[in-house]
């Protein structure tokens, strides 16, 4: 077949309106691509702080778990603040004294959600170490304190040092409590001595800028509009009570400064909602983790092991 130059014109100037026509159609359609993606970014539920405490009851004329539950009842960032405190709800200086009994009993009427931490008088033991007939008449009884003050019981456990094995897992599940960790944490667990935390605003905004890289990757589970981010502090320490209202600000403040968005109400302050996030939460057993979990073997953590030193984390 042979083909002239008024061929060879035509098919030309052909080739390219089909070019210029395919080019088009992308080009219109290109807008469409970009509000999908804005939508579906739009899509991303906000942050909200799901607050917890440890290792109290703090009892006595200044108890600091009754100094950090006023600021968060009144304060400039969100009055109303509810959380979740886990006690030691046999410990003789905690809540197995009659003062302990009634810091409970005022903290569940105040709205705020009671879960266990220990429930054997030894007080802060950690799990794995105890015999397994030990562990499981400590969650019974510590269960069992708790309702006696709360008739919301307790749904929840967070282990002393967040220990955990496979072992006590099953435990919990026996005893028909969920456990749950954090994802960020104040680290003021030690309570004597130097406990100043100079560093708590960069340490808090390190932690966040983590639980924005997990929110973008969409791994939170939304709850009633929501992502509950889990945020661990110790109502038995001093500083920490005395500066509870500003750790408040740092959570919101660093939030803005890295864009992470809060939802409207940046804490929970409603007892069964709060319960709720915690509840899908702990089913998930899922954290924004550092490096290395607590949960992680001491020995697999330091390297003396093989081991999986993400366990638990997203």
């Amino acid at each position: 077949m042979q083909f002239n130059g008024i061929d060879m014109c035509n098919g030309f100037i052909g080739l390219v309106f089909y070019r210029l026509r395919a080019t088009a159609r992308t080009l219109c359609f290109l807008p469409l691509l970009v509000c999908a993606a804005g939508a579906s970014a739009q899509q991303v539920a906000p942050v909200r702080f799901l607050l917890t405490f440890d290792d109290g009851p703090d009892v006595g004329p200044n108890s600091l778990t009754v100094k950090i539950q006023q600021q968060l009842a009144d304060n400039p960032v969100m009055p109303g603040i509810k959380a979740l405190f886990f006690v030691q709800s046999a410990h003789k200086i905690r809540g197995g004294s009659d003062a302990g009994r009634q810091l409970m009993r005022d903290t569940c009427t105040g709205g705020h959600v009671l879960g266990l931490h220990s429930g054997t008088p030894r007080g802060h033991v950690t799990h794995p170490s105890l015999a397994p007939d030990e562990l499981a008449e400590s969650l019974v009884q510590g269960k069992l304190a708790i309702e006696q003050q709360c008739p919301h019981g307790a749904a929840f456990v967070r282990p002393p040092d967040w220990a955990y094995t496979d072992a006590t897992l099953a435990a919990y599940q026996n005893a028909g409590i969920e456990m749950l960790q954090a994802d960020a944490s104040a680290n003021d667990g030690k309570i004597y001595g130097w406990i100043v935390s100079l560093r708590r605003r960069s340490h808090l905004r390190s932690s966040l800028e983590r639980v924005a890289q997990v929110r973008a990757a969409g791994q939170l589970p939304e709850v009633d509009g929501a992502l509950p981010v889990i945020v661990a502090l110790h109502d038995t320490n001093s500083y920490t009570a005395e500066h509870m209202t500003e750790y408040l600000h740092i959570l919101v403040e660093e939030s803005a400064a890295i864009g992470l968005p809060l939802a409207s109400a940046p804490f929970y302050a409603n007892r069964d909602a709060l319960a709720r996030a915690a509840h899908v939460r702990a089913q998930k057993q899922l954290y924004v983790c550092d490096k290395t979990a607590l949960s992680t073997p001491i020995a697999v953590r330091l390297g003396f092991k093989e081991g999986d030193t993400r366990r638990g984390c997203f």
